[in-house]
């Protein structure tokens, strides 16, 4: 066998980085076979134990586990900070909403009863709630604490059980998250952390007793984890790829829509399913919204994303910047391109770059059809509302997208016909535990958050019951 032939020893620790300073944070172990059995095994073991059915057990769980963050709330913003790159400010953002997704689902824990009745024969029936079973969770990097704690929360308050996967790249502080979960009365069967790349992932999603799976990421990873778990008929949820379309109409609060847009398209540098990339506008507006949201984008300070004077931090890796920078330059082969340059800040060699600003000629072109995760806006405009929402729908993602106007009727129509799990009118990017999410078309299947999200963990069952008539022996 040729060396270059020669098989490569599996890893045996995944080596996190920091993407602003590129300088490797502790490593940790990659979690074996056997280890993901034994974990598997025991939160199958768990589903038979008061957790499963002792609502106010996982209830008070929850709520201690929404305090502990809280109380940790300086350690993990550091924490997210170096391993993501995010804002210190983005940061406290994403503690306080974990505490609140916490909080809310720790409520719904005591509330998943059933219904009973009585049928035309006499006898009864009752259909039930019990927990769908092992799950397993496979989170990304950019929002590592949310991500998982969104649906982890609602699945955990429905008595599920879990292997929790995340991304290399924040595997430490999900560690440490998932330690908090424990301190404040999480059983140490309950959630399992399971380390490693991709094919540690693969292992958990296929593993016999798993018997459902929750994955937010790409659309090409979730495809190919749809027809992993089909085989196994395992419950699959995914939230997917987008591309967030805001869309401004004549009579809008342009000021206000563009700061909306500017906000929405840096957040995590852009590294976010839900980010702004395309801003489509009324014609009659098109020329002032371009200047503002160009003089928007130019304002932006990128920097040190522990700084809190920051508004964007690096792209999570300097391989991410060098696709970036061959999206663009191929763009200012067809558009006008402004910004994206790579910005060097003195001792951080992380990949920053500048926001940029793409107008469109055609809707088909590469760049409004593919998700690039990154800060990169396009620009189109529109002649009335039904090329407006035809525009948003000519692309194969359907996750979020904005309508901004001051005519209900208008947003009423509109937001109607746009193919996307969330439309938010006059606003962007307001995510709360109370309502559902999730994508159309290629952003994903069934969603998370509100009592439909802890449903989705559950299997429906109906026990009926043949009870005598009155005055008949049984």
């Amino acid at each position: 066998m040729r060396p270059e032939a020669e098989a490569q020893p599996a890893e045996t620790h995944v080596r996190p980085v920091n993407p602003a300073t590129l300088v490797p944070l502790s490593p940790i172990a990659v979690t074996a076979a056997t280890e993901l059995d034994e974990a598997a095994a025991r939160a199958d073991a768990a589903l038979r134990s008061p957790w499963a059915v002792d609502g106010r057990r996982r209830a008070a769980a929850l709520h201690g586990w929404g305090e502990a963050l809280t109380a940790h709330t300086d350690e993990l913003a550091e924490a997210l900070v170096t391993e993501t790159g995010k804002t210190i400010t983005e940061a406290h953002q994403e503690i306080r909403a974990c505490a609140d997704a916490l909080t809310y689902n720790a409520g719904l824990a005591r509330h998943l009863g059933g219904v009973a009745g009585t049928l035309p024969d006499g006898t009864m029936a009752h259909v039930t709630r019990q927990p769908v079973g092992v799950t397993a969770f496979v989170v990304p990097w950019n929002w590592p604490m949310l991500l998982l704690l969104r649906d982890l929360a609602p699945a955990l308050a429905a008595g599920v059980t879990a292997l929790v996967k995340p991304a290399p790249q924040t595997s430490l502080v999900t560690s440490r998250v998932l330690a908090l979960g424990r301190a404040a009365g999480l059983p140490d069967d309950v959630a399992h952390l399971v380390v490693g790349g991709t094919e540690v992932g693969r292992a958990a999603v296929s593993h016999p007793l798993v018997r459902a799976v929750a994955f937010t990421g790409s659309t090409a990873v979730g495809t190919e984890i749809l027809q992993a778990t089909g085989a196994g008929m395992k419950r699959t949820l995914l939230e997917l790829g987008g591309k967030g379309a805001l869309v401004i109409c004549a009579d809008a609060d342009v000021p206000a829509a563009v700061a909306a847009a500017v906000r929405a398209a840096v957040v995590t540098a852009g590294q976010m399913c839900m980010a702004c990339t395309r801003v489509l506008v009324a014609r009659p507006a098109y020329r002032n919204v371009l200047e503002r949201l160009t003089d928007g984008l130019d304002s932006i300070r990128v920097g040190h994303p522990g700084d809190p004077t920051t508004d964007m931090g690096p792209l999570v890796s300097p391989a991410a910047g060098e696709r970036l920078g061959q999206t663009l330059a191929d763009a200012r082969l067809r558009h006008d391109v402004h910004g994206g340059q790579q910005v060097h800040l003195d001792g951080l060699p992380g990949y920053f770059v500048r926001p940029a600003v793409v107008t469109v000629v055609t809707p088909e072109s590469p760049i409004v059809q593919r998700e690039l995760f990154a800060p990169v806006v396009t620009v189109e405009p529109f002649d009335d509302d039904s090329e407006a929402v035809r525009l948003v729908n000519a692309t194969d993602y359907g996750l979020a997208a904005s309508v901004w106007t001051r005519d209900v009727h208008r947003a009423w129509r509109i937001a109607r016909g746009i193919e996307a799990g969330t439309v938010w009118v006059n606003g962007y990017n307001h995510s709360y535990p109370e309502t559902p999410s999730g994508g159309f078309k290629s952003s994903g299947i069934g969603r998370t958050r509100g009592l439909v999200g802890v449903e989705q963990f559950t299997e429906l069952k109906h026990i009926h019951f043949a009870v005598p008539a009155a005055g008949k022996p049984a």
